[in-house]
Formats: C-alpha cells, structure tokens, sequence
C-alpha cells in the first residue's frame, strides 16, 4: 500500500479504527440495547475477536481468488474489478444449489447492514437534528413522517453513492476515504466532548467543519495530482489523522474563546467522563467480565502483531 507504520498505527489503528467502533451509531447500538452494563461492555469486546481474525477472512479468500483469477483488477471494467472476487469464486467453486444460497446470503448481508445504516440516519436526523433544533413541539405523527421522507431520502442517497464506487479500484478505498473525511474529525469531536467539560457547542462546530474541510481538501489535491501518498490507501490513514488533528486543535482553541454550555455539571452527568460516577459491571462469571475478555483480545492482537510484523 506504500504507506508507513506510523500511519497505519496513527491513521488506521487509533483515528479510524477507534473511530468506526466507538462513534459509528450502527456500532453503538448495540451496546444501548444490552440487557445490563456487563453486556453492554461485552459488546463490543465479542465483536473485538472476529475482528482480529479480519486479516485472515480477507486474505486467504483473496488468495484464493487470484490463484483462480490471475487477470482479476488487472484491466479497466467493472467486471475485472476486484471487488467482483467474492462473486467470481462463488461461482466458480459453488454447485447450481448452494450457489444460491450463497447469493441469498450475500444479499442478507448488504441488506441487513443497508437496513442499519439507513435506521441510524433516520434517528440522528428525526430526533437529533430535526425535532431538536428545526422543529421542536409537533406531534408525534409529524415526526414519524418525517421519519419515513428521512427512509426514503437515505435509500436515494445510498444508491446515488452507490455509483460513485465505480470511479475506485475497490470498494474498501472508497469505504475509507468517506472515513478520513467524515467519521475521523467526529471522532476527535466526540473525544474531546466526553473527556473535556470545558468543550463549547461552537467550538465542537468549528472543529467538526475545520477537520472536514481539510479531509476534503487533501482528498481534493490528491485528484489534481498537487499531492501523492504513493497509493489511494495511504491516502486515507494520512487524511484521516489531519483531520483529526485539525479537529482537535480547533475545538480547543474555539471553546477556549466561546463560552461554555448552559449546562451545570449535574446535567453533564453520564455524558462527561470525569463528572459521571465510575460502577463496575457485576458479572458472575469469570470469563464473561469484561476485563477478562479485554484482556485476552489485547494479548492475540498483541501476539499476531509481532508473529506477523
């Protein structure tokens, strides 16, 4: 990918990564709904396993692929494309039968996540945006609706994205180019609002606008050729961590010249940390408390880095 350790460990291991899991509203949903705290701190601590094993389910089906298709991403056409890999050795290696069960699951798959994404959009902007700070008092019947036309309008935007892919080499680049713009300046946001009691909502603005902007314009001197990161990948991790970074910056140093939130530390609690009292989970079982099984991903990520480095 042409790109340093450095930036995969600043760009794609903190920004990018710490960002999907812990502000990804898809992501964090999940804990919400858990039954308890233990559960909900299990939460993403059980996902945390499958994703570290996420090189191997990527890898060895990608090897797979270009030992049966050699040619594959070698020539322009969406049908070289690599992202035709699954596809293609579905195809090749599956029966008439299993070929569409196989289908049926991949279906299930981009449909389920289709699903979440566009039930998170419409709640973020039905009761976050709209019903906070456009209209406040209507009734509930106008908020569903507005939820329905919030449906619809994901789907449109969805599709019509959708064929912005063909303008990559694969859909994991586009993937994180929308990342380093858009979800890294919201992580650096999302810190500082959680961490730092003294963040303002302007300055969480400014620095939320000020990393976006500077994702977008380092993307945009990429496209005029201005500026090279020796690969689109690469690209991303860097984009990712200056927009961050940005954000940080001006988030600090606009709240420090904004007043701060009406707010009392009492209304903070539960959304600062350092004014919202610390419980620990109660869990029975040994193997199911949360430090046990933080522990133990941390040790095979940690044992995978150095077989593997």
């Amino acid at each position: 990918m042409a790109v340093q350790w450095f930036a995969v460990v600043l760009g794609l291991g903190f920004v990018l990564s710490f960002g999907y899991w812990c502000t990804d509203f898809l992501v964090v949903q999940r804990a919400l709904a858990a039954e308890d705290q233990a559960a909900s701190q299990r939460t993403p601590l059980i996902g945390a396993f499958p994703k570290i094993l996420y090189g191997i389910l990527a890898i060895f089906p990608g090897l797979i692929a270009l030992s049966v298709f050699p040619n594959l991403g070698q020539s322009p056409g969406i049908e070289n494309s690599y992202n035709m890999a699954v596809p293609y050795v579905m195809a090749y290696y599956l029966p008439t039968g299993m070929l569409g069960l196989g289908l049926t699951a991949l279906m299930a798959s981009f449909m389920s996540g289709m699903a979440g994404n566009v039930t998170a959009f419409n709640a973020v902007w039905t009761y976050d945006i709209y019903r906070s700070y456009v209209r406040p008092n209507e009734s509930d019947r106008h908020y569903m609706n507005m939820g329905r036309i919030a449906t619809v309008v994901g789907v449109l935007l969805s599709i019509g994205t959708a064929y912005i892919v063909l303008a990559f080499e694969s859909i994991m680049d586009y993937v994180q180019l929308l990342h380093g713009i858009f979800l890294a300046p919201l992580f650096g946001t999302f810190l500082l609002g959680m961490f730092w009691k003294r963040t303002t909502p302007w300055g969480g603005f400014a620095g939320l606008v000020a990393g976006t902007a500077v994702g977008l314009t380092l993307w945009g001197l990429e496209l005029w050729g201005t500026l090279s990161y020796g690969s689109p990948m690469a690209g991303n991790f860097w984009r990712a961590w200056w927009a961050w970074v940005v954000c940080i910056g001006v988030t600090v140093m606009a709240s420090l010249f904004t007043s701060r939130s009406r707010k009392t530390d009492e209304e903070l609690r539960g959304l600062v940390w350092g004014l919202t009292e610390k419980k620990e989970a109660e869990e029975q079982a040994w193997y199911k408390k949360p430090w046990v099984l933080a522990a133990v991903a941390l040790a095979i990520t940690l044992a995978l880095n150095i077989i593997f480095f």
